[in-house]
């Protein structure tokens, strides 16, 4: 009767427990009214082409040819990509909240990260060929929107399927340390997912100088508290107070596929062509660095 006891408590105190990085009421819209009426000013809604053909700004998915293009098959399903939910009060607060604040800021559209190759946004999931994620970390050539997320406000940013398939090597460790293809393509991750791995010592994003680091607190993003990515430390050397756990695109070099054509803010440092049997067919790997 006392096991039986113990084990209802287990369950009640295991209830009380929150999914680790999950969504619940602590992510919010943060519209710049001055952006909105600017955007409502210029043009009228039922004007817009794409509004009269979508019934919004945002695009209406015809086909997956551009996920099956890069893909494998075995992950081509609803557990490796984000589709529409049966019963939408879940995810779908989600959904309406991205859209709303990129929506009122008039992006239909966002750029990689690591490519810049313009993301079209749909108004259903997989709402990007990708992911979306929030960063403190601002990155250059990517539109500066919000999103509140524990009433702290973080850049919305984008990643494309094909470089979430590619290969990330750490330019210090030269370990594939970034694996995005272990990711659920189409929805939106609260953390900066290009900073998970913790490889090497990180440095200061303003002099260059290491960041003293506590083991305890990477064991902790290790072990999956990958908010803790975003916490601010300081430098030893200038003082500066932010975000150094971020990690800047620059940190990797990208490996890309054959199937993947070599965007043109890539850097080509390395090409190499090996063949194998006629059975397996050919392998192109090209080796980029970001600049």
């Amino acid at each position: 009767m006392c096991m039986s006891r113990g084990r209802v408590n287990s369950m009640r105190n295991d209830k009380k427990w929150q999914r680790k990085d999950s969504i619940h009421t602590e992510l919010r819209c943060n519209i710049d009214p001055d952006i909105l009426k600017r955007n409502v000013d210029a043009k009228t809604f039922f004007e817009d082409d794409q509004v009269k053909d979508n019934g919004s700004i945002f695009w209406k998915r015809d086909n997956f040819d551009s996920l099956r293009r890069v893909i494998p098959p075995s992950k081509f399903n609803g557990i490796h990509i984000k589709m529409e939910d049966d019963c939408p009060q879940g995810g779908d607060d989600v959904r309406l909240c991205l859209l709303k604040t990129l929506g009122a800021h008039d992006m239909r559209s966002l750029p990689c990260v690591a490519c810049f190759q313009p993301l079209p946004i749909y108004d259903k999931y997989p709402l990007v060929d990708g992911i979306f994620f929030l960063s403190t970390l601002p990155r250059q050539g990517v539109p500066s929107v919000h999103l509140l997320f524990d009433s702290r406000p973080y850049y919305i940013q984008v990643i494309c399927a094909d470089c979430l398939f590619s290969q990330w090597r750490c330019k210090y460790t030269g370990d594939e340390s970034f694996m995005g293809r272990s990711l659920i393509l189409g929805t939106l991750y609260t953390f900066d997912v290009i900073s998970i791995p913790q490889c090497c010592t990180p440095l200061c994003h303003d002099c260059n100088s290491p960041i003293s680091v506590s083991p305890q607190l990477i064991n902790y993003i290790k072990m999956g508290n990958y908010s803790l990515i975003h916490e601010p430390l300081t430098c030893s050397a200038c003082g500066s107070t932010r975000d150094h756990l971020s990690r800047k695109v620059t940190h990797y070099n990208l490996i890309r596929q054959l199937h993947q054509p070599l965007p043109p803010t890539l850097t080509l440092i390395d090409s190499s062509m090996s063949m194998t049997s006629p059975k397996l067919g050919t392998d192109l790997s090209v080796d980029a660095s970001i600049s």
